[in-house]
């Protein structure tokens, strides 16, 4: 599990231009082709685990990737043979992982790791490392004094808690900068942070042990910015309108593994984004966390509406109701702290 501490208090919000970047294998992840166009059945990559964690069996795909042989392409409308055919290359709206959150997840847990050399290379990003002085000059954080340096505030964070904050920075950098999708996007990034905080609140009173909870509930739906990165730039006709959200459910789950694999994440953060949906992975633990922590979440933003709350979900992924209620009154708490007001 992360390093203890409230780090559910931010909701990074630096904006930069995200630009493209290649396929790169995960070392326990591949992806294995979809048939032809012309075989009639599914034209998407297939994700295969195929490494010893354990995580996913073979075979097993992520529930909104288009089943072998269900959606021929002749019955696609021309918005979503474009889309398949971009998502197809394996390149399409990738974001860059810069170097700053690259060091990060590799210096987060090796007991040897030198916070000197992290403060180096975060101060080299003016505008990351002012987030950092305000993270660890918040409420949360506070001890007291003002730190006035990037090394004292990785410090008062904590490593993990630096790697946490630092990917939350770049998922809101990459989903910055659309015409016709930012407001949706923006409401998608806000949702992936409060379920990066169930997530946290999840693994700690369920006791599902991973060092990657709020990690796998802030990245788990990547894929939905990427998916509508990829439409914010094709012309969307009236007729196609209804279609687009259709269209990011269907794909987020392979669009948003790409970007795991693409980063380089560890295994868990790639079966999030791959089976988020998929119930034949709910009894994986750490697939399950991002379940429950997604029904968190909804059942959070049912009772903002005025909606009745749906806790079957929880049932279903064994957690009995007044578990499941303290779940959501503890996350609606960290919510409520990552917004607090700073000193």
């Amino acid at each position: 599990m992360s390093t203890s501490g409230t780090f559910e208090e931010q909701a990074g919000e630096i904006e930069s231009s995200a630009g493209a970047l290649g396929r790169v294998t995960h070392p326990e992840v591949t992806i294995r082709p979809g048939p032809d166009e012309g075989s009639g059945g599914s034209i998407l990559p297939l994700l295969e685990h195929i490494g010893p964690s354990g995580s996913i069996r073979p075979n097993v795909e992520p529930v909104q990737a288009v089943p072998l042989h269900s959606v021929p392409p002749q019955q696609m409308s021309d918005l979503e043979r474009e889309l398949v055919r971009r998502l197809r290359t394996g390149r399409a709206a990738l974001p860059v992982l810069p170097q700053v959150a690259e060091a990060a997840l590799r210096l987060a847990n090796d007991a040897e790791a030198r916070i000197d050399e992290l403060a180096r290379l975060v101060d080299t990003d003016p505008p990351i490392a002012a987030r950092f002085m305000s993270v660890a000059n918040s409420v949360a954080y506070w001890r007291g004094w003002l730190t006035s340096s990037t090394q004292s505030a990785i410090v008062r964070l904590g490593l993990a808690n630096t790697r946490d904050l630092l990917f939350q920075v770049v998922y809101a950098a990459s989903s910055s900068g659309l015409k016709k999708f930012q407001t949706v996007v923006h409401r998608s990034f806000k949702r992936s942070v409060d379920t990066a905080v169930a997530a946290r609140t999840t693994a700690r009173e369920l006791d599902i042990r991973g060092e990657y909870d709020y990690m796998s509930g802030l990245l788990h739906d990547i894929g939905e910015a990427r998916v509508y990165r990829i439409l914010d730039g094709l012309t969307i006709g009236p007729e196609d309108r209804a279609a687009v959200k259709a269209l990011v459910q269907k794909y987020h789950c392979v669009a948003g593994a790409e970007v795991a694999m693409a980063w380089k994440l560890p295994t868990e953060i790639v079966d999030a984004c791959a089976a988020h949906h998929d119930v034949a992975a709910a009894g994986i633990p750490h697939i399950r966390l991002v379940m429950v922590a997604d029904a968190v979440v909804d059942a959070i933003d049912q009772a903002v509406l005025g909606k009745p709350q749906d806790l079957a979900v929880f049932e279903r992924l064994g957690v009995d109701l007044d578990t499941a209620k303290l779940l959501i009154d503890k996350t609606r708490i960290g919510i409520g702290n990552r917004n607090s007001a700073r000193p």
